[in-house]
């Protein structure tokens, strides 16, 4: 069993990646910033006759990363209310994989996955924020993910979050929890 970390944070050491690191340490995870690949946004193709040909970027690299893993965290901060720009960007393309494998294949893959959500904000992020866990669940929904949960952090300046005693509490527990995972999948 593997776990994929998705950073969509646009800043390097930023608080969603600090509340990431605390997530991940002592875990055997693989932690994907999306800042450190190209991904073009999504082209729609869905209605065209001729096969079309999509961007030759970094998006395939990662989808097969995440492919490779059971469990998947999408780790972003709430800009504007949303998800980043980079986190939509890489989801987006999922349209694009869906024609590309095959419907059924890449929903029966995804749909094998159990996916969290780490979001931090400033301005009230655990009320701001719930638009976005909710956009979240409805992505997981359609692709038949299971959704373990989430964590909602609060932080501007870098290292802001380190001072949210909830939000590291509860990257504690996650950590705990998918530690003991890990164990009885590799017994």
């Amino acid at each position: 069993m593997g776990i994929a970390v998705i950073c969509g944070s646009s800043r390097k050491g930023g608080n969603t990646e600090a509340l990431v690191d605390l997530l991940i340490d002592g875990l055997d995870a693989d932690k994907i910033c999306l800042h450190d690949y190209h991904i073009e946004s999504v082209q729609d193709y869905r209605h065209v006759e001729a096969w079309p040909f999509y961007p030759d970027d970094d998006y395939r690299e990662l989808i097969n990363k995440v492919l490779e893993n059971d469990i998947v965290v999408f780790a972003t901060p709430i800009y504007w209310f949303g998800m980043s720009g980079r986190m939509k960007y890489f989801i987006d393309r999922w349209s694009q994989t869906l024609i590309e494998m095959g419907r059924d294949q890449f929903k029966q893959q995804m749909s094998a996955k159990t996916a969290y959500v780490i979001a931090v904000g400033d301005d009230e992020p655990h009320i701001k924020g719930l638009p976005l866990i909710q956009q979240f669940q409805y992505i997981f929904d359609f692709m038949g993910m299971a959704f373990g949960g989430y964590i909602i952090g609060k932080g501007n300046r870098p290292g802001a979050v380190l001072n949210d005693s909830a939000a590291l509490f509860s990257a504690n527990e996650l950590r705990q929890k998918l530690m003991e995972t890990t164990k009885r999948e590799m017994e």
